[in-house]
């Protein structure tokens, strides 16, 4: 008798062991699924565009004359690039005004031009290659060249693109130049206070041109709200873009970057809004 209920005492604890294993495997392999999970789980530092989910915001930037990128972005265009955002250009002109007050250009490298072309035929060809070199140095792909008239951009074509590339192409970060004495920088922020009215939960984003320099005009933001951006660690590329543009004599000596001590590489001021 006393030997069956050692057994059974022996047994039970086994019978209830094997019974309930398939439970405790089954809690235990879901808790290591849970650590593993949480423990790979990375998270999308804030590129300057807001974004802050894994996914990178596709970033657009509206130029009205080739050179306001690099004046005015060209730090924040590489770091954009290098934390793995989309970034797309439209260039809204050709910058081919020639009248006493606007530069001529030099056909520094060689551009091919047709015999007949106009001064203002010469200076567009020019102008838009120096662009397409800028660029290159950059690394950006995605580009589009409007070609307008310098002087003949408004508000309502700067709109337009920038609502096709919302809806049709998922862009939803926005950078354009501040207003000043020029018309065709005063359109591009015409142009995107009306799609800041229609779209208001996109991200916008201003730069002003030459803002840190003493001649320059004040410009006017859609926002006070700015951070002055440090991009001193992409000097070279921007540097290099800049030298393009000067080697065709479309950035006045006063306004070089180097060569009066006024223009520092950066900081670069960013007016954000959302």
């Amino acid at each position: 008798m006393k030997k069956t209920i050692i057994i059974l005492l022996l047994a039970i604890p086994l019978i209830l062991f094997i019974a309930l294993f398939p439970t405790f495997s089954a809690e235990n392999g879901s808790s290591g699924i849970q650590s593993n999970n949480s423990n790979n789980t990375t998270q999308t530092a804030d590129n300057g565009t807001g974004n802050t989910s894994s996914t990178p915001e596709k970033v657009a930037f509206i130029i009205p004359h080739a050179d306001d990128e690099t004046i005015g972005v060209g730090g924040t265009v590489q770091r954009i690039m290098e934390d793995g955002s989309p970034v797309h250009f439209e260039l809204m002109t050709s910058g081919d005004a020639v009248t006493s007050q606007l530069l001529t250009v030099t056909n520094y490298y060689d551009v091919s031009i047709p015999a007949n072309a106009t001064a203002s035929e010469r200076k567009k060809l020019i102008r838009e290659d120096s662009f397409k070199k800028v660029m290159g140095i950059f690394g950006c792909t995605s580009y589009n060249i409007h070609s307008f008239d310098d002087g003949a951009l408004n508000a309502n074509v700067v709109f337009t693109t920038m609502e096709n590339l919302y809806l049709k192409e998922g862009y939803t970060v926005f950078y354009t130049t501040t207003g000043d004495g020029n018309g065709d920088h005063l359109a591009c922020q015409q142009g995107m206070k009306m799609m800041k009215d229609k779209y208001p939960n996109l991200k916008y984003r201003q730069f002003p041109i030459y803002y840190y320099h003493a001649n320059r005009a004040v410009t006017s933001a859609l926002t006070k709200n700015y951070t002055d951006v440090n991009v001193n660690q992409y000097v070279a590329k921007k540097k290099s873009a800049f030298q393009v543009y000067y080697n065709i004599h479309t950035i006045l000596n006063t306004f070089y970057p180097y060569s009066d001590g006024l223009y520092s590489i950066g900081p670069e001021r960013i007016y954000y809004m959302n």
